[in-house]
């Protein structure tokens, strides 16, 4: 893989270690989830573009234009739909979100 500059990682393990600054890859097999398109992929998988001396990784789900900020460990509690309503609950009352069906209102001083 030619990357353009004599002094970036040239080998796509390299390459998402130097260029993901959120998590860490050990293994092209490491798997991580798109939290906005919700599918999971390897390292291996992984889309890397460079455009003049800029690396950019993208996730490899067609049409989605995701990078590194917006991926996540699998089993990540964001992704689950259990841990987001446990989440609301704890910032208010259980009976405000269950009567509302969202998040409670503030409530005047």
């Amino acid at each position: 893989m030619r990357m353009g500059m004599k002094d970036k990682p040239t080998d796509k393990l390299s390459i998402l270690q130097a260029n993901d600054h959120f998590r860490d890859w050990h293994t092209l097999e490491d798997e991580r989830v798109c939290a906005l398109c919700n599918q999971k992929f390897s390292g291996n998988e992984v889309v890397i573009a460079t455009m003049r001396d800029e690396v950019e990784l993208r996730c490899p789900t067609s049409n989605c234009r995701s990078a590194v900020h917006q991926w996540v460990y699998p089993g990540n509690a964001l992704l689950s739909e259990k841990s987001y309503e446990d989440w609301w609950h704890a910032l208010g009352s259980n009976d405000a979100l269950d009567n509302a069906g969202s998040a409670p209102s503030p409530q005047p001083v």
